[in-house]
């Protein structure tokens, strides 16, 4: 799949609207879902769509190999296309959803679409003081068709993990980061982070980062299980 053509080096600047973030403002009880919070109709989106607004562009010349893109939200939109794209591979995945109903939980999602590679999605949670990460493997190709489930499997964590990856969600500064997606590029990969909490839910989208604090919250869950990941293939 061609998201929108790079050319040098693209650099996104994003105007934010200020759309709150309480998860009161997205319950729907509307929405049908099976028993573990799994949308029954393919046609459910897995994100509120205020989360993703459409953007418009304007391309600035920097240099013979050097590009800059300014753009700007456009109010009371949203951006169809990455939401259906998004939520093709979690319904592929039978994940459920996290901003339809309030919850007892703490939970973050990092939905790793690489464009050429398997997609798969990191669950981990927290209630009382137990903590579980979820881990979903497909065999389809993240910038293409999901395909069906390969790999699903569970992890019983220690309180000292879920404490690191929070630690590293904060430095992320994961709750102020910009809504919907933040970088855009072509053959890369996109890097969706989702948190709830019993009053707040968000999500972000990065386009292949390759460090920062944000990377290092995403890669830290793909840790903690037994995948085997080369370091080229973390894209």
């Amino acid at each position: 799949m061609r998201h929108i053509l790079s050319i040098g080096i693209l650099t996104l600047f994003l105007t934010q609207i200020g759309f709150s973030q309480s998860i009161q403002k997205f319950v729907d009880s509307k929405i049908k879902v099976d028993s573990l919070n799994v949308p029954i109709d393919l046609k459910q989106p897995y994100f509120p769509k205020e989360m993703f607004p459409e953007v418009s562009t304007d391309w600035v010349k920097e240099s013979d190999s050097s590009y800059t893109i300014k753009t700007k939200v456009i109010e009371g939109t949203y951006d169809e296309f990455v939401v259906n794209w998004y939520s093709k591979h979690l319904h592929a995945m039978k994940e459920p959803l996290l901003f339809n109903r309030k919850i007892d939980k703490e939970i973050y999602r990092f939905t790793w679409l690489r464009t050429f590679d398997k997609p798969m999605a990191f669950r981990i949670e927290k209630r009382n003081d137990r903590y579980i990460l979820y881990w979903k493997v497909l065999n389809g190709a993240g910038g293409y068709e999901p395909g069906e489930i390969e790999i699903e499997r569970l992890k019983i964590l220690t309180e000292k993990e879920w404490t690191e990856f929070i630690q590293l969600i904060e430095k992320a500064d994961f709750w102020n980061m910009d809504l919907g997606r933040s970088s855009i590029g072509t053959d890369g990969s996109e890097w969706i982070m989702e948190g709830v909490n019993q009053t707040n839910y968000r999500v972000v989208s990065v386009w292949s980062p390759s460090k920062g604090n944000f990377y290092n919250a995403c890669n830290y869950l793909i840790s903690l299980t037994n995948l085997k990941i080369s370091e080229k293939k973390k894209y």
